[in-house]
């Protein structure tokens, strides 16, 4: 095990428009900011409010600038803006979209407003501003809540005119951001604070393109503190190949044993037990997480689980073979008790081979729930009558292209605790919702994954490896109450087999078969669901089997405003 604490130096803010992670002076105080490419060159700054996403980007070209957003990824299909400075400081700039792999189309509407442009030592500055949702569905995307897949290219000249906007090459990319979530920044921290680090023990990486390393850390007897902070902590030189860390925490049989034990995480020959209760998520380009001033999540007291396994997942595209790494994941504690305690509720699929993805669909739906008479008992042995979520952690694996995490109450549907229709696997931390949700008895949740299954020609079930999938949602919330775990699995009861042949039947049929596979899809969803509700001090009750029941009232999204 290695461990480092760290005593906490308080920061002084500064008063600069600049940005530590580019160096560069920006017009305005942004709170946000990203590296989009590799090198360095380019560079987004962003500020949000309820209608509006104000944007500022320095690129490192005298040439022309194009940012913009894609569902999927790909330039096309795009909802993009182009611009560039001309000799005599004017700026030419223009609202597009991607209509195929060639020069955007200019939009009918100009929803994408210029406030801002120059020529600096750095490169060419844009500053542009536009509505969240413009009402523009045949030309504009919608900026999600959840993730947002950015697009960004640029060229070396200044265009001749609106139509000779030469071909990008190489300079261009896509990433993974999420624009409007709230994330306070508040280094404002007692001064009993501490850090400790859960780290890689300077690990060799394998010069493989892709690497899941698993190390096993038991808490030291500290005593009861709360975290109130957690941040990546990257070697320097690896931050373009440290791709995500994930931290598990549950309990073992003598934790002593497995402490400092590694190896990789989805071996056939495991030197870890399994451990699936995922309480933070890093990814690339992710900014450090604050809880709210009030709350604090429980480390090291009597009641917390005292093992933990850090999964990181390495991007080696270039098959380094000589990266060593001692990246891993700081947590700011304190034993100054915050007035409220965090809990983790876990919500969704049950991690097994029950979860079945047909191969070759690109839009299949894993539906699984969380039912009121398990949160009812929760709330009833914790003494508590509303809880509020104030985060969460929407999680599936290599298939997943969207998740929604749905909340009912006395058969209407409200708002989705969180939705992205765009999830991607490669950027995953928990997210702050922009206001806090309350929770009460009676209510219930449902968490819907799709899956793109088209490049499958086999099915795929659910399990801890990548390979396999999950349909997960760990919930941040306060104050902490009994149940922990609210999952559902289908029992198959109106399919013609036993659900003991389940994994049997899974991996002989023919999937290709377009009979089968539509009797899978008329039934699956009409099938009973088996919930586990248990927590570690939630007294025991039988497991729930149940048939669920779509909503007597939908949740139907408030009209945009398109004044």
């Amino acid at each position: 095990m290695k461990f480092k604490t760290i005593l906490v130096l308080l920061s002084v803010v500064q008063a600069v428009w600049c940005s530590d992670i580019a160096g560069v002076k920006t017009s305005e105080k942004f709170d946000h900011s990203v590296l989009l490419d590799t090198d360095r060159n380019y560079i987004l700054f962003w500020n949000f409010n309820d209608t509006h996403v104000t944007f500022e980007v320095h690129v490192r070209t005298k040439g022309w600038v194009g940012f913009g957003f894609s569902g999927n990824g790909n330039m096309y299909p795009g909802d993009v803006v182009v611009g560039w400075v001309k000799d005599d400081g004017s700026v030419h700039f223009a609202d597009r979209h991607t209509v195929g792999h060639r020069m955007p189309v200019i939009d009918k509407s100009q929803d994408w407003k210029l406030l801002f442009g120059e020529e600096n030592e750095f490169g060419t500055v844009l500053k542009f501003i536009r509505k969240i949702n413009t009402c523009d569905d045949a030309e504009d995307e919608v900026i999600q809540e959840g993730t947002n897949r950015i697009i960004f290219a640029y060229g070396e000249h200044d265009p001749a005119d609106d139509n000779s906007i030469n071909y990008h090459g190489t300079t261009r990319g896509t990433k993974s951001v999420a624009l409007l979530s709230p994330n306070p920044v508040n280094d404002n921290l007692p001064a009993d604070s501490r850090h400790f680090d859960f780290l890689n023990a300077n690990y060799l990486v394998p010069s493989d393109t892709t690497t899941y390393w698993c190390r096993g850390f038991k808490m030291p007897p500290i005593g009861k503190h709360h975290m109130i902070k957690y941040e990546a902590v990257v070697t320097e030189g690896n931050e373009l190949n440290v791709h995500h860390i994930l931290l598990y925490r549950c309990n073992v049989d003598n934790p002593d044993h497995w402490d400092g034990k590694e190896g990789i995480c989805y071996h056939q020959h495991r030197t870890l037990p399994q451990c699936s209760n995922i309480i933070i998520a890093w990814a690339i380009g992710g900014e450090p997480f604050y809880f709210p001033d009030h709350v604090g999540f429980s480390i090291g007291g009597p009641e917390d689980e005292a093992f933990y396994i850090m999964e990181t997942h390495y991007d080696n595209p270039t098959r380094k073979s000589d990266m060593i790494d001692d990246s891993g994941i700081r947590i700011t504690i304190t034993p100054t008790l915050r007035p409220q305690e965090a809990g983790m509720l876990e919500l969704g699929h049950v991690v097994s081979y029950f979860q079945v993805v047909p191969p070759g669909i690109n839009n299949f739906v894993t539906k699984s729930y969380c039912s009121s008479q398990c949160l009812s008992q929760g709330f009833t042995q914790s003494n508590l009558t509303e809880v509020k979520i104030i985060g969460a952690l929407q999680h599936s694996h290599l298939l997943g292209v969207a998740m929604k995490t749905r909340h009912y109450r006395n058969g209407v549907e409200l708002k989705p605790l969180m939705t992205d229709p765009h999830y991607d696997f490669d950027f995953q931390e928990v997210r702050m919702l922009p206001k806090e949700v309350p929770v009460y008895p009676g209510d219930s949740f449902q968490v819907d994954c799709t899956y793109d299954s088209t490049s499958r020609s086999t099915v795929t079930e659910g399990g801890l490896s990548t390979r396999e999938e999950m349909c997960l949602t760990f919930a941040y919330y306060y104050p902490k109450m009994k149940v922990a775990n609210c999952l559902s699995q289908p029992t198959y009861d109106n399919f013609p087999f036993d659900y003991h042949q389940l994994n049997h039947i899974i991996h002989t049929v023919d999937w290709h078969n377009k009979t089968v596979v539509d009797f899978f899809l008329s039934h699956i969803d009409k099938s009973s669901v088996y919930e586990v509700c248990d927590g570690p001090h939630l007294k025991p009750h039988p497991y729930h089997v149940y048939k669920p029941s779509e909503p007597a009232h939908p949740y139907v999204p408030p009209q945009p405003d398109c004044s």
